[in-house]
C-alpha cells in the first residue's frame, strides 16, 4: 500500500472500537490490482476477487515474514467477459461469489466531443455476466476448487413489489448494486449498495442458494449509506458501509444485530453501532471485508481497498459489543 494510501495508526481518525490496524502484504502477480472488491479468509487461504475482472485468485497465509502469497487463479468466465465480482463468502465447503446485478451508465471521455459524451450518457447497458451468483466447491485444506453452479437474481428482484421500481436505474445512481455478501445458518445474505430508500433503509436479501424464491428482506441504517460489505459474527455482523455514488467517502465499520429495522409499535429497534471511520488519508476505496478471527474480546478483520497498487489491504482488531 502506497504511503498517501497507509492506514497504519489509531491516531488519524477516533475510532473507539477499532485498537489496532496492520498493513497486510499480499504477493505474487495479482490481476485487477487497483479494482479488488471481494475478499473472504477460510483457514490459511485468502481468496481475492476483482470488479472489473473475471478471476477468483487464492492465496495462501505465509509462514514465515508474514502476509500472503498468490497460489493459483481460476477464471469465472471467458477472457473478454466482466463477471464484476462484488463479494465473497464461505460456508460448509462452498464459495459464494456475487456479482451486482446491476445497470451501468456509459462514462464520459475526455478525448470525445461533446455530442458523444451526451450519447454516452444515454447508453444504460445491462451485461448478462453482472447477473450471476455462484457456489464453488472448496477444499480449506488444498484451496482448490471444484463444481461450479450458478444462478441469477435478476427475475427475483424484477417481480420484487419494492426493488422491480429501482432495476432500470443505473448503480451508482441509487439503483440496484449488491456488494455485500455473508453466510449465516445455511442462508446467503446480500447486502445492497443501492438503493437506499427514504430516511436512510438499505435492504438485505436473505435466502437459500437452492430456493432464491423463497427469500426474505430485511432493512438496515446506516446513516444514509449503502453496503460495500458485510460478514457474520456471534451476534449479528460487521457491516462496511459507503457513498451510494462515486463520492470520495467517508467508509466506516458498523455492528448490527441483523435483525430488520423497520420500526413498528410491535418492536423494539436496536440501531446499528458506528464502530469507526477507515477512510485513508489518500482517498482510498474501501471495497472489501474478511473476518479473520473471533473470540470474547472482539474480532480481527481484513478491510481490502481500491488504490493504485495491488499492496491494498489492512488488518484491523475491533472491540465488539456484546
Amino acid at each position: 500500500m502506497s504511503n498517501t494510501n497507509r492506514l497504519t495508526s489509531t491516531a488519524e481518525i477516533d475510532r473507539p472500537w477499532i485498537s489496532e490496524v496492520h498493513e497486510v502484504a499480499l504477493g505474487g502477480d495479482i490481476d485487477a490490482g487497483t479494482d479488488l472488491s471481494g475478499v473472504v479468509v477460510v483457514d490459511d487461504f485468502l481468496i481475492l476477487g476483482a470488479d472489473e475482472g473475471h478471476q477468483l485468485q487464492i492465496l495462501r497465509r505465509r509462514k514465515e515474514g508474514g502476509g500472503w502469497g498468490l497460489v493459483h487463479k481460476n477464471a469465472l468466465a471467458k477472457q473478454d467477459q466482466e463477471t464484476d465480482i462484488e463479494a465473497i463468502t464461505y460456508g460448509e465447503g462452498s464459495l459464494y461469489v456475487t456479482g451486482s446485478h446491476s445497470a451501468r451508465r456509459r462514462l464520459m471521455r475526455e478525448d470525445l466531443s461533446s455530442r458523444r459524451n451526451q450519447e454516452r450518457l444515454l447508453d444504460v447497458r445491462f451485461d448478462a455476466s453482472r447477473n450471476r451468483l455462484y457456489r464453488i466447491a472448496f477444499d480449506p485444506a488444498t484451496g482448490r476448487l471444484g463444481k461450479v453452479s450458478s444462478i441469477n437474481l435478476t427475475k427475483r428482484l424484477r417481480k420484487d413489489p419494492l426493488l422491480q421500481r429501482f432495476c432500470e436505474i443505473p448503480s451508482k445512481e441509487n439503483g440496484i448494486d449488491i456488494e455485500g455478501l455473508a453466510w449465516r445458518g445455511g442462508e446467503l445474505i446480500a447486502g445492497f449498495r443501492g438503493p437506499v430508500l427514504r430516511a436512510n433503509y438499505v435492504p438485505v436479501m436473505r435466502f437459500a442458494f437452492d430456493k432464491p424464491k423463497r427469500y426474505r428482506l430485511a432493512f438496515v441504517r446506516l446513516d444514509g449509506q449503502g453496503i460495500r460489505d458485510l460478514v457474520a459474527v456471534r451476534d449479528g455482523f460487521l457491516v462496511l458501509s459507503g457513498p451510494v455514488n462515486d463520492g470520495p467517502g467517508p467508509y466506516r465499520l458498523w455492528w448490527w444485530d441483523g435483525k430488520d429495522q423497520v420500526p413498528g409499535k410491535d418492536r423494539s429497534i436496536r440501531p446499528a453501532v458506528e464502530l469507526g471511520e477507515v477512510s485513508t488519508s489518500g482517498g482510498a476505496k474501501a471495497e472489501g471485508l474478511a473476518l479473520c478471527a473471533e473470540d470474547d474480546a472482539g474480532a480481527e478483520v481484513i478491510v481490502v481497498y481500491e488504490t493504485e497498487t495491488a499492496a491494498q489491504a489492512v488488518s484491523m482488531r475491533l472491540r465488539l459489543p456484546r
